[in-house]
């Protein structure tokens, strides 16, 4: 065999350096994956993020079927008791009972499986030389959007003064020797290789305006991935640009105070307009990842943090709604007086990249120029389609200092992102400018806790089959 490409567990290569092939079937000296067709069908699949701690640590949900004051006073510490708690003195523990990751699992996986199976094949595949071009740019975008998401998981934010020495992750590539363990790349690293890898895929200029179907990268989606990186590098003008090519292209934010549909409760048989998010056909997701928003406690600080009338919470369908206001399942299974998610027909994109996203780095970068006007323009970009139009009022023209105009910026950030892993990315990198800058509080059964900027929850542990099999290449980035 020429080379050896992938496993079918790509996460597994990380973790034990064994694998199962999936892609390098050469049964006597032939690889089966010879066409632009054939290496198209590892595009078409269901991309999934599993966030869900992500949004734990952000202090915006919690995910339990146990009385949480119960699970949060009980001696033996469970990882979703350190989480919800934001217990640091324990993270020793939380890293021991780290025995996996999900979002890990998940990234390399596509990175591997997906990403870097088609880039080590495709300039040898038979087929038209503008699909060859397309799918070597679907492929670069995803695997630096991935990287991205793990980057921002399991290292430190992008600090200027640090990342060309700061630890992070492996940037994994098509031409890797799986026989060679992987070593770390810094944070500097790590974001300049997304950044190279977005930048081959615009300089190609092959991807469509609009992709087969939004679980598939297109134009936008390399700029948006391009804005992300660069607003996490604290390149702020570059960024805005962009954010702004991506959104010339495609600037759609959906009017979810229009897209509704009846919820019926259980009780009363009252009826309530809710929010429907049509998986797959909501302009405003650029690139999709598949979930739907059910059982998710919102905790009293994340619910209070939305902007009175915005249609994610109060038109979100709910377990209150289920029993028509009555009673709600918060106080029977958490033991708290929570409201909790409810929603099994839409597609809440939870890991992917939206138009709305893009706007907020407008925003930001526009506060931090303070040019007040436009960064409110901005911002009711998104909020005149998520606010009631009883109580929806424009912020230009009224918002004229940083501080009402942080305020504001993260208010709507937070009612765009509370349902996806960008409110704890957001978050994380906020803590290392001085005006964005905050101590998290929330209380619970009466307790206070807080989660500091310079905690050493924002970096989750690796998971320790990855870091047992390769503890000199893969210590903790937390210590």
């Amino acid at each position: 065999m020429k080379k050896v490409i992938y496993c079918l567990l790509i996460g597994v290569i990380l973790l034990t350096g064994s694998c199962s092939k999936f892609t390098d079937i050469e049964p006597k000296g032939k690889n089966l994956l010879t066409t632009t067709d054939q290496l198209e069908m590892l595009l078409n699949k269901i991309f999934t993020m599993y966030d869900d701690d992500m949004r734990w640590m952000s202090g915006d949900v919690i995910r339990t079927f146990q009385n949480i004051p119960t699970l949060l006073s009980n001696p033996n510490k469970t990882r979703p008791a350190i989480i919800y708690s934001w217990d640091e003195a324990n993270i020793e523990k939380m890293a021991e009972l780290t025995a996996y990751d999900y979002t890990y699992e998940t990234g390399y996986l596509n990175i591997g499986q997906v990403s870097n199976a088609i880039l080590s094949r495709i300039d040898e595949a038979t087929g038209p030389e503008s699909v060859k071009n397309q799918l070597k740019c679907e492929a670069l975008i995803l695997r630096a959007y991935y990287h991205y998401i793990l980057v921002n998981k399991f290292a430190k934010a992008y600090n200027p003064a640090t990342s060309a020495t700061d630890p992070a992750i492996p940037y994994l590539k098509e031409d890797w020797d799986i026989s060679i363990l992987l070593k770390k790349a810094t944070v500097k690293e790590v974001y300049d290789n997304i950044i190279a890898d977005v930048d081959k895929a615009i300089q190609l200029n092959a991807l469509p305006v609009a992709a087969v179907n939004r679980m598939r990268m297109s134009k936008p989606c390399a700029f948006a991935v391009k804005a992300l990186a660069l607003i996490s590098m604290q390149k702020f003008n570059e960024a805005s640009d962009a954010a702004k090519q991506a959104l010339a292209i495609n600037g759609v934010v959906n009017n979810y105070n229009q897209m509704l549909t009846v919820y019926k409760g259980n009780i009363l048989g009252n009826t309530y307009d809710v929010v429907f998010r049509p998986l797959l056909k909501c302009e405003e997701d650029l690139f999709t990842t598949f979930g739907t928003e059910l059982m998710n406690a919102i905790t009293t600080e994340a619910w209070n943090a939305f902007e009175p009338g915005h249609a994610s919470r109060d038109k979100m369908t709910s377990d209150r709604m289920m029993y028509d206001y009555v009673m709600g399942l918060g106080n029977i299974l958490l033991g708290l007086n929570y409201t909790l998610t409810f929603d099994v027909k839409s597609g809440w994109n939870g890991g992917g990249i939206k138009t709305t996203q893009m706007y907020l780095i407008v925003a930001e970068v526009e506060i931090n120029k303070n040019n007040f006007s436009a960064a409110m323009e901005a911002l009711d970009a998104i909020r005149i389609n998520r606010i009631d139009p009883s109580l929806y009022a424009p912020l230009k023209g009224v918002v004229n200092n940083k501080a009402d105009a942080i305020f504001r910026l993260k208010q709507t950030a937070h009612g765009e992102n509370l349902y996806t892993c960008h409110n704890f990315i957001n978050k994380k990198r906020w803590n290392q400018l001085d005006d964005y800058k905050q101590t998290l509080s929330k209380t619970i059964g009466g307790k206070t806790y807080e989660l500091k900027p310079d905690s050493k929850l924002w970096i989750f542990p690796l998971p320790a089959n990855a870091v047992n099999v390769n503890p000199n290449l893969l210590p903790q980035n937390y210590k």
